[in-house]
């Protein structure tokens, strides 16, 4: 009973526990919005008796004056990536990088610096490609944009990770804004075009440059990439601030119940229940755990076949290829949520580890995230201004190709380009008549 009194108020002083709530009493049922605490509380205990039972809670023990007097010596990387999201007429992107921000603490000189790793400008897709003839359809094609921006993002961050590799570069750590391997399955679509020639011999030259097209596709690339990053002689670990589902949770329910400490009853039901109300990792972890505490990591199978990918397909081999991840989480501070840390191979000093990641977590007061991650995150992304100059120094470029080439469409397109204003609020019809 005392559990369950305790529970239920931290879930009260959660702030974001507290949003949650306020979103279902907005737009579930009355009956759900009675049981959202109930429910919640219930989960929150099931969760809490198997991981005391499992030992998976660790107290990490930062000091901080005491911690970095004796971790200034340590040099970490912080990676990020940013894409042009400009629309223009281009196998997209038209631009992206990816930044590294390099920190040692006790340097005299280059104590921090940043490095442009990964450039791109051109066409990173090979337009080659059967997409390219028969998508007609505007949704399928801003969605097709959509992930071929993400995609291209995923792996130019993988591959600055590669490149730091290659260069036997000295770091005592390294961390990726975001998961460490992203869910690939949206790439899996028919048609999702292939990355140029080009562009793969220069972000991953261990791959055989006589291989065919196939090789070249978004999910071999990436395979790849994890498999090398895998073998990395530095700890690489992706930090996700938040997170939008329950891995964690999902999968330590699934391991009890392989045991037979859960029946398969109980472990569809609390299945269904964060499915229905939609509870994630963060809701039930940020009210088991206190401050500076943190979560073992498990391994999970982050890429799961059968959903969008037809069985049977050329993918289906592939997707059960990728490395499992291991996932554990660190509550910084009593103010944030815990923040959910990926690596491809079981922490060899996990303790030490971790508690480097929460000490770098909490160089800013109330922040409760990595703080280089933060900062490299500023530099690596593509301000709205350089992609609106790149897209009109691209179409200026087709505008003197047309007319070197006498090419009446190409020219007038490019016309269209130059000339084109979005609509603002000064030019408002008023009273029916425009001004």
């Amino acid at each position: 009973m005392t559990l369950k009194i305790d529970i239920k108020d931290k879930i009260k002083q959660n702030s974001s526990m507290f949003v949650n709530f306020i979103k279902n009493a907005i737009t579930a049922s009355p009956k759900v919005q009675n049981n959202f605490l109930e429910v919640t509380t219930k989960v929150a205990e099931t969760a809490l008796k198997i991981i005391k039972d499992a030992d998976l809670i660790v107290d990490l023990n930062y000091k901080g004056k005491e911690f970095w007097s004796i971790n200034r010596c340590k040099t970490s990387c912080f990676i990020d990536g940013g894409v042009d999201r400009t629309s223009i007429i281009s196998s997209a992107p038209l631009s992206i990088r990816a930044g590294s921000y390099i920190v040692k603490p006790d340097a005299t000189s280059k104590r921090e610096f940043f490095e442009e790793s990964m450039v791109f400008l051109g066409d990173l897709y090979d337009p080659k490609n059967e997409l390219y003839d028969f998508v007609d359809d505007d949704f399928e094609e801003d969605q097709m944009l959509n992930k071929k921006k993400d995609g291209a993002r995923i792996i130019f961050e993988a591959a600055t990770i590669v490149k730091h590799i290659l260069l036997n570069k000295k770091f005592d750590y390294c961390f990726l804004h975001g998961p460490l391997e992203a869910t690939v399955m949206p790439f899996t679509v028919a048609g999702f075009p292939t990355f140029t020639k080009f562009a793969v011999e220069n972000m991953f030259p261990f791959i055989n440059k006589n291989s065919n097209i196939e090789s070249r596709h978004f999910i071999n690339a990436y395979l790849e990439a994890l498999n090398y990053i895998k073998k990395s002689k530095f700890p690489i670990y992706g930090i996700v601030e938040t997170s939008n589902s329950a891995p964690y949770i999902k999968n330590l329910l699934f391991n009890y119940k392989i045991k037979g400490t859960i029946s398969d009853k109980d472990y569809n039901s609390v299945i269904k229940t964060i499915k229905k109300y939609k509870i994630t990792d963060s809701h039930i972890l940020e009210i088991i755990l206190s401050s500076g505490q943190a979560l073992k990591p498990l391994e999970v199978k982050k890429q799961l076949a059968g959903f969008t990918v037809t069985s049977g397909s050329a993918w289906e081999e592939k997707m059960d290829s990728f490395p499992k991840v291991f996932i554990g989480y660190i509550k910084t501070s009593d103010n944030q949520a815990p923040v959910r840390i990926e690596s491809l191979n079981y922490p060899k000093y996990l303790i030490k580890d971790y508690e480097y990641i929460l000490g770098t977590s909490r160089l800013l007061p109330n922040y409760g995230f990595p703080v280089g991650l933060n900062v490299v995150d500023k530099f690596a992304k593509i301000p709205n201004w350089m992609s609106k100059t790149s897209r009109k120094y691209y179409a200026t470029h087709l505008l003197r190709q047309a007319i070197k080439n006498k090419d009446q469409n190409t020219v007038s397109l490019a016309v269209k380009i130059l000339s084109k204003k979005s609509r603002s609020w000064k030019n408002r019809p008023i009273g029916g008549i425009s001004k």
